[in-house]
């Protein structure tokens, strides 16, 4: 299949609605990738994350509204352009068709599936998220959608995909960027197998090095969310939603012990 002019479906093809929403293509003679438009999300995807931001008054949790359709098509292409222009590492617009639109391939490696591999391979990738994290904020961008699975290693480099939202319809940069932070979190602390204490010091390395307003939006939100912890451990029944939120709590309360006992000294 290519990207370029294609015939009229025949008799009989499935209609435009049940072709799959995302697919490997040829363009130019190059393997791309074509994104068709999909619609708005049902907030029952994040009915969990929703709850415990609300109650917890997380602002920076509370899920980014999700337009589909046209809007959020002309979200991620506006994304991508300005991404990639700052030189973050996201996929070039290889075509603009109105209805879809065709990316550049960036592999298929995503981090995520390294963290379930051996403790220090997972760690070694973990850090190589956090680094490339930091690099899109010091450029004075952020990512809205920053889970490991939307992070993939390809030509010795870590892209980043999926920018069909803008968090700054809702909140301000700092916020986004910490967003950006507890979404990664969120999404690898619970797959992690190195130990606690080497996570740790990873993490403060990183923190320290946050800006001061980042930081303290991060602490501010790490101390409300401290009661997730209490949330159950095991997957079954509970699902993965339940485990990797106390997850994240857990690391959250670990490091606030560790920063408020350094503060102390």
């Amino acid at each position: 299949m290519t990207s370029s002019m294609r015939p009229p479906a025949p008799q009989g093809a499935p209609a435009a609605s049940a072709l799959p929403r995302v697919q490997r293509v040829e363009h130019q003679d190059a393997l791309a990738i074509l994104k068709r438009q999909r619609p708005a999300h049902g907030a029952w995807r994040y009915a969990l994350m929703r709850f415990a931001a609300r109650v917890s008054g997380v602002q920076t949790l509370l899920p980014v509204p999700a337009h589909g359709g046209a809007r959020a098509q002309a979200i991620e292409l506006r994304r991508l352009r300005e991404l990639r222009a700052a030189g973050v590492n996201v996929p070039a617009v290889l075509r603009d068709s109105g209805q879809e639109i065709v990316l550049q391939f960036v592999g298929d490696q995503a981090l995520v599936e390294r963290f379930k591999l051996d403790a220090a391979t997972g760690l070694a990738a973990w850090r190589r998220g956090l680094d490339a994290i930091a690099d899109v904020h010091a450029r004075g961008q952020y990512l809205s959608q920053a889970f490991a699975r939307n992070m993939l290693e390809h030509d010795a480099r870590i892209w980043f995909i999926d920018f069909e939202d803008d968090p700054l319809e809702t909140m301000s940069l700092v916020q986004a960027q910490t967003r950006d932070w507890l979404a990664y979190l969120h999404s690898s602390i619970w797959l992690l197998k190195a130990p606690r204490a080497a996570l740790l010091e990873v993490w403060d390395a990183t923190a320290r090095a946050m800006p001061a307003p980042v930081l303290q939006c991060l602490r501010d939100d790490t101390r409300r969310l401290l009661w997730l912890r209490q949330l159950p451990t095991r997957r079954r029944p509970w699902g993965r939603d339940v485990v990797s939120l106390q997850a994240l709590a857990a690391f959250l309360h670990a490091w606030s012990l560790r920063y408020t006992s350094t503060e102390g000294a």
